[in-house]
């Protein structure tokens, strides 16, 4: 059957209705959007169907009358499909090469592999550049699937991702009467209808890429991937205040303090300027000229510009009723697992490569990011641009799974109070951090004082507080201030006019984890000397003891070399020079009295007067110093009366002497 109908499939446009097996009129070109109907036909002949035959395909007549063609885009696509994708169709992890694309190649969707081994992502991506897939939307980007993975859109019109018997994710529109999907040109992925209704679409569902012409509404937000290490993430979202609203990145806490009110699981560090008073949609839209900013009112005529492009002219509001439409220029606004919002272009010729170039980023210096080191210091190198972590007293830095440092909180540092032992200050002592401030929300403040004075007094205040674990003290147009802090989430950064002072307990080192600026008062400073005292001591004794070892090693060692040269010198041997004594013998090799084929001869004289040629051995004995002893026993032991008698020899490193 497949034999015959191999020439029929190539000369003939067809479609196929599921339910009656009936070919439907088409017209003689099909579009992209008619592969999968036809492919999906000849991929039911690779089996034996009984259900079809080959009458159920029949030749449509063009509506010119003229003879048949098919261009050679209109082939079943081998390595992807585009277009419209029916009800029952499947994507493999184990077949990452045929992806749902949009109709002229700009996107593709499906299984892509992570940068962990044997794990996949399913996602969308620029299908049209080569070796780069970059995601701009993911499904499961928190829960990564094996190579038994499968995407269905099943007969409910429900979008299922399956790792073997559990479901990872789904669309969750069973019952939304949705028909087919459809990968746009625009990057978004929609589940339609019959009557070409949309029920969902990876827009509504953002991850941490904003594409061009993607409205970003009030409901809708930004965000990273969680930190793999202790769970934080940042966000894009808009913040409704009492009578504006206000684009902000946000550091988000991880999800164990999500019973806590909102206003202390996140911390604004970027924002907009506010919008006020006004009516309509408000959405931050990218644009296809790059500019990024908000759009507002009935018409979404008015706009704020957050970066605004050279070149820009049609203006932020025509993004707004742009869907559909292919792009010139490749562009993406994502917002990092470093918490910065950063806008790059791609280009074709970078140095002669292909790649992503930055545009634009919201924050040009890294320490004005919460969180960025956890809850340690933030600290910037003499470039501006790099950063390091240190931690605070009472934390501990970590090493995860995932290669990250970071600091994390540990048992020593306290703000939980013992009710019992209210007034116990003995417990606990006061670590002082110098020339560093603290990111804090105000659910995090129990008082704010504006009459201390001394910098001191500061850390005094939250020592006798139970409830404190830091406070900030610094200045406000040359007003000293000193606020008591229950908790330290969103991290700390590098400012001369500010003191942070942590409260840990008495037994607790107050070095912070790689921080050299940290300093105790008081009576801390007499308790960590007592520490130190005993550690210099055992480390001068262990010192001693490897000193003593060494001198151990060397003598054993001379001690063995002799053992050696006793045993393989018997009485009546050779004597063994030090290569020190032939050249006190012969007045430093001074007088040369001949060259031979294995080297020169030297006068000298022993220490009884005898006169003595001493023969240095240049091509002779290269194996070793065992070798050439064994050597030196066996000539020794001739003799004769036309031989020259040897008496001595020298076997000292690369030195090779007869006497």
């Amino acid at each position: 059957m497949a034999n015959g109908l191999l020439p029929f499939r190539l000369l003939t446009s067809c479609t196929l209705n599921p339910q009656t097996h009936q070919h439907v009129p088409q017209r003689p070109v099909l579009s992209a959007a008619d592969h999968f109907g036809c492919r999906q036909f000849f991929q039911s002949f690779s089996s034996p169907n009984p259900a079809l035959t080959v009458n159920d395909l029949q030749p449509v007549v063009p509506h010119n009358g003229g003879s048949f063609r098919l261009l050679p885009w209109q082939f079943p696509c081998t390595g992807c499909m585009a277009g419209r994708i029916g009800l029952g169709s499947r994507l493999l992890a184990t077949d990452q090469g045929r992806p749902w694309v949009s109709d002229n190649g700009t996107f593709a969707f499906g299984f892509t592999p992570s940068d962990t081994r044997d794990l996949f992502l399913v996602g969308i991506w620029f299908a049209e550049l080569p070796g780069d897939r970059t995601l701009v939307w993911s499904a499961n980007r928190n829960s990564l699937v094996t190579k038994d993975a499968i995407l269905e859109l099943d007969t409910t019109g429900n979008l299922v991702l399956m790792d073997g018997d559990d479901t990872v994710w789904t669309s969750n529109t069973s019952g939304s009467r949705a028909e087919f999907a459809d990968m746009s040109e625009s990057g978004n992925l929609i589940l339609y209808t019959a009557n070409n209704r949309a029920v969902w679409q990876s827009f509504a569902h953002p991850t941490d890429t904003l594409l061009p012409n993607q409205p970003l509404t009030v409901s809708l937000e930004l965000t990273s991937p969680k930190s793999p290490s202790h769970g934080g993430y940042y966000a894009l979202k808009m913040l409704q205040q009492p009578t504006s609203l206000t684009l902000a990145l946000t550091y988000n806490l991880p999800d164990s303090f999500d019973e806590s009110p909102e206003g202390h699981t996140n911390y604004s560090y970027w924002a907009s300027p506010d919008i006020s008073n006004v009516t309509g949609d408000v959405v931050a839209v990218l644009d296809e000229a790059g500019s990024f900013g908000v759009v507002y009112g009935q018409s979404s005529n008015g706009a704020i510009y957050v970066y605004k492009n050279d070149g820009d002219y049609d203006g932020l509001s025509s993004a707004a009723n742009k869907l559909n439409v292919r792009l010139s220029v490749l562009r993406r606004l994502i917002i990092e697992t470093n918490g910065n919002l950063r806008l790059y272009r791609w280009d074709n010729d970078v140095n002669g490569s292909r790649q992503w170039v930055p545009e634009w980023a919201a924050v040009s210096n890294p320490c004005d990011i919460a969180g960025i080191c956890g809850n340690g210091i933030c600290n910037l190198d003499r470039s501006k641009t790099n950063t390091s972590c240190t931690c605070l007293p009472g934390t501990s830095k970590i090493s995860s799974a995932a290669g990250e440092t970071y600091c994390s909180q540990n048992s020593s540092m306290t703000g939980k109070c013992d009710y019992g032992n209210r007034n116990r200050t003995s417990d606990f002592k006061i670590a002082t951090v110098q020339q560093t401030n603290y990111y804090f929300s105000y659910f995090s403040v129990l008082a704010n004082y504006s009459d201390i004075a001394p910098v001191s007094k500061c850390g005094d205040a939250c020592l006798s507080d139970c409830d404190c674990v830091a406070s900030v003290y610094g200045l406000d147009d040359e007003k000293p201030y000193c606020w008591i802090l229950r908790s330290l989430d969103y991290g700390g950064f590098e400012d001369p006019s500010s003191t942070l002072f942590v409260k840990v307990r008495s037994n607790v080192s107050l070095e912070p984890g790689g921080d050299r600026r940290g300093s105790g008062s008081g009576s801390s400073s007499v308790h960590d000397k007592i520490l130190v005292l005993p550690i210099v001591l055992s480390m001068g004794v262990l010192i001693g003891l490897l000193c003593l070892l060494l001198y151990y090693n060397v003598h054993r060692k001379r001690h063995l070399k002799r053992s050696m040269e006793s045993t393989l010198i018997f009485e009546g041997a050779p004597l063994s020079f030090s290569y020190r004594d032939l050249q006190l013998r012969t007045c430093n090799f001074s007088q040369l009295l001949g060259t031979g084929g294995f080297g020169s001869v030297y006068k000298g004289s022993l220490s009884d007067g005898t006169l003595v040629a001493v023969k240095k051995l240049d091509r002779v004995f290269p194996h070793g110093e065992k070798e050439f002893i064994t050597e030196v026993n066996t000539i020794g032991s001739m003799h004769h009366m036309n031989l020259v008698r040897l008496c001595g020899y020298c076997s000292e490193g690369s030195h090779r002497y007869g006497v």
